[in-house]
């Protein structure tokens, strides 16, 4: 069996990280993060960083 996890950013549901053998994919179900889509993280914390910073940066909280 696979093991997932919820991945949401500011009770935002933004996608999904799946496990592999040695990292975790991020499945993107938020089209702001589509560029995410496929991602290999560590794990999923720090899937769920990388997705916060991309939100922020969209909504302009972050320099370009």
């Amino acid at each position: 069996m696979l093991a997932s996890r919820p991945i949401s950013v500011d009770g935002r549901f933004v996608g999904v990280a799946v496990a592999r053998e040695t990292d975790w994919l991020f499945l993107a179900t938020d089209p702001v993060l589509e560029d995410l889509e496929g991602a290999a993280f560590p794990n999923p914390a720090e899937a769920t960083r990388v997705a916060r910073l991309m939100l922020m940066r969209g909504q302009g909280r972050l320099a370009a």
